[in-house]
């Protein structure tokens, strides 16, 4: 599994690269709380740039930090997200992918720094002594900017 998130990352970044130019990116801290099957903490840091003049893609690397079942969890995640016409408020379409679930959401955006979002946790797999991470979620998050050059 760590494989195969590592490749999607390699490949996102690959694809992404001829795109990159001087100062046409975003770059920071990302926090959250989302919750699904409980109450999730997540921080980390996001990578977003423009894929033409409408669109923006953004990925994160985060840790999710839960209390489940009387028991502290830390959970690694890669993300990445899809702005459509992102001007003040926008749509946007995000998978998140952790070692136990595959997560499709769909959302709202006030200029990449706030979201609101909604999806449906897929299991992968178990984690061991916890009860399954899977069904509805919904989170909201905080994209911190260190520059404004996008």
């Amino acid at each position: 599994m760590k494989i195969a998130l590592t490749t999607l990352c390699l490949l996102l970044g690959i694809a992404i690269s001829p795109h990159v130019q001087a100062q046409s990116y975003l770059l920071g801290p990302t926090v959250s709380y989302q919750y699904q099957k409980g109450s999730i903490l997540k921080t980390g840091v996001y990578y977003a740039t423009s894929i033409n003049t409408r669109n923006i893609l953004k990925l994160d690397a985060t840790a999710n930090f839960t209390w489940i079942q009387n028991k502290h969890a830390v959970i690694p995640e890669v993300a990445a997200t899809f702005y459509s016409d992102m001007y003040i408020l926008g749509l946007f379409a995000r998978t998140e992918f952790t070692p136990y679930t595959v997560t499709p959401k769909i959302g709202i955006s006030a200029l990449t720094v706030l979201e609101l979002d909604f999806g449906y946790g897929f299991p992968m797999a178990n984690k061991t002594n916890y009860r399954p991470i899977k069904g509805f979620t919904t989170s909201l998050r905080f994209n911190i900017p260190l520059n404004s050059s996008l």
